[in-house]
């Protein structure tokens, strides 16, 4: 083995030891309350306010991301390069400013006044989370579909062409069928990335009302955990939340793949 491969495989070792210890010290000291945590009401009401505004948050990217990330990769226009960036700034911008930003934009000034008429309010409510956690987590559904693309020869789509098909059924019919596992893994990481939110949301929707109460999002409960009861309680709530969203992660990852094993 040559000392370019040594060096890379250390170097992987030391990524995935980064990655998995915190997350394995996470897990063994919140396990033996994991049962304590998903029994607790409170918790798993704001779980369930979390797996929703997620879940809402992953479609709207796909909605929006699809089609950004296929003009991205099929067309050269003049303000590419500034259209590109921009589906980068929502990384670049602290999450804390991204909440100002939401409230400022839909609840103080620009469409709040619309919203106002329309009894649409964003803040501490699940509307408004949504559309925090999706201006953060929609770049990640973007990019990935638009390497799954740019990846597909246009020639593909040429043909189809050819044989009748309009532009939109070109897609639906050709490029669709050949990136579907980078639109479900794009989703999925602009859902993974809005279970995660709590910076925003300290802004936006510290809590939200659901089922007649006042429930906070998960991360937010885990933080008041934090603060109002001490580490060890923070912990069991914090482990139940990862193994929740490692399961559905694995979960989806594992029948993309059996799905795409079986097309194959």
């Amino acid at each position: 083995m040559d000392s370019l491969k040594i060096q890379s495989a250390l170097a992987s070792a030391l990524l995935l030891a980064f990655f998995l210890y915190p997350l394995a010290v996470l897990i063994y000291v919140g396990a033996p309350e994991l049962s304590a945590a998903l029994a607790t009401g409170s918790f798993l009401q704001a779980l369930a306010v979390t797996m929703i505004m997620s879940s809402a948050a992953a479609v709207l990217a796909v909605i929006l991301g699809v089609p950004v990330a296929y003009t991205l990769a099929r067309y050269d226009f003049k303000l590419k390069g500034f259209v590109d960036a921009i589906v980068d700034l929502p990384i670049a911008i602290p999450h804390v400013v991204v909440g100002l930003m939401v409230v400022l934009a839909f609840a103080t000034y620009g469409a709040a006044p619309l919203l106002e008429r329309l009894g649409l309010n964003v803040i501490n409510t699940l509307p408004g989370a949504v559309i925090a956690v999706s201006y953060l987590s929609s770049t990640y559904a973007v990019r990935t579909v638009e390497a799954a693309i740019r990846s597909l020869s246009p020639d593909v789509e040429a043909v189809a062409r050819t044989l009748g098909a309009g532009p939109l059924r070109a897609f639906l019919s050709v490029v669709l069928p050949n990136i579907w596992r980078a639109v479900v893994n794009g989703a999925l990481l602009a859902w993974a990335r809005s279970v995660s939110e709590a910076g925003a949301l300290f802004i936006v929707a510290y809590y939200v009302a659901f089922g007649g109460t006042l429930v906070y999002p998960a991360s937010v409960y885990i933080y008041q955990a934090y603060e109002g009861v001490g580490l060890a309680q923070a912990a069991k709530f914090a482990a139940a939340l990862a193994i929740v969203v490692l399961v559905i992660f694995i979960a989806v990852r594992a029948a993309v793949g059996r799905v795409e094993g079986k097309r194959a």
